[in-house]
């Protein structure tokens, strides 16, 4: 009786000693089930350089990314008249609001009521430059005199597409404004003027935007070539 006793007492004790060796195994395995995986850290990846802009076409497929020269400032303006230093304060970076593509035919803005204002057209027309790939037009920005600070202009296609601006093969990514420019026409109420070149790859609907300290405006047009 002794004996048998003994021997189901050694009996639970295994069947105990198994059940916690179960259960340790099954807690040390979950955390490896939850692991890091080999390709979760793609936040840390190396940002593109600045000198590339990576657009969509109008159905959101991405395309090439489209190299273009980072501007550095108002002295990046070939035509500045003034002492071209600085740049454009940050708050004037506000995020894009440029139209998207619905299908529908290119929204031209017939009427800028804004502070600054381009004598563009709706339909303006592109042609090439010598040695490089982007096409050009000569676009004038005008501020009323009412406006005196700084200007941000920035652009793109409606529905994906770079702008660029500048004279250069490789133009700028946007443009920063403040003195008048070289041979500007002269404004009636006292404003600045500035002769500026615009630079599309092809024709298509394209936006401009305009950022000052108290405003910001969107100028759509149809590029041409």
């Amino acid at each position: 009786m002794h004996n048998a006793l003994a021997g189901a007492v050694a009996l639970l004790m295994l069947v105990g000693l198994g059940g916690c060796g179960a259960t340790a195994s099954t807690s040390t395995s979950s955390p490896s089930s939850t692991g890091t995986s080999p390709t979760a850290p793609s936040s840390t990846a190396a940002p593109a350089p600045a000198t590339t802009s990576t657009t969509s076409s109008s159905s959101g497929a991405s395309t090439a990314s489209v190299r273009l020269t980072p501007t550095t400032g108002y002295a990046t303006y070939e035509r500045c008249a003034g002492t071209c230093t600085g740049s454009v304060p940050a708050a004037l970076r506000r995020p894009l609001h440029l139209p998207s593509a619905d299908g529908g035919p290119c929204p031209v803005t017939l009427r800028v009521d804004g502070p600054v204002s381009a004598g563009s057209g709706t339909e303006v027309g592109f042609h090439p430059i010598a040695g490089s790939a982007w096409q050009q037009t000569q676009v004038t920005w005008t501020a009323r005199g009412a406006y005196t600070g700084p200007v941000l202009i920035r652009g793109g296609e409606v529905g994906g597409g770079p702008m660029g601006f500048g004279e250069a093969a490789i133009p700028y990514d946007e443009l920063q404004l403040l003195d008048a420019g070289q041979d500007a026409p002269r404004v009636a109420d006292g404003g600045r003027a500035w002769i500026t070149d615009t630079r599309i790859q092809s024709p298509g609907c394209y936006a401009y935007q305009v950022d000052g300290t108290a405003f910001s405006e969107v100028i759509v047009l149809r590029g041409i070539t």
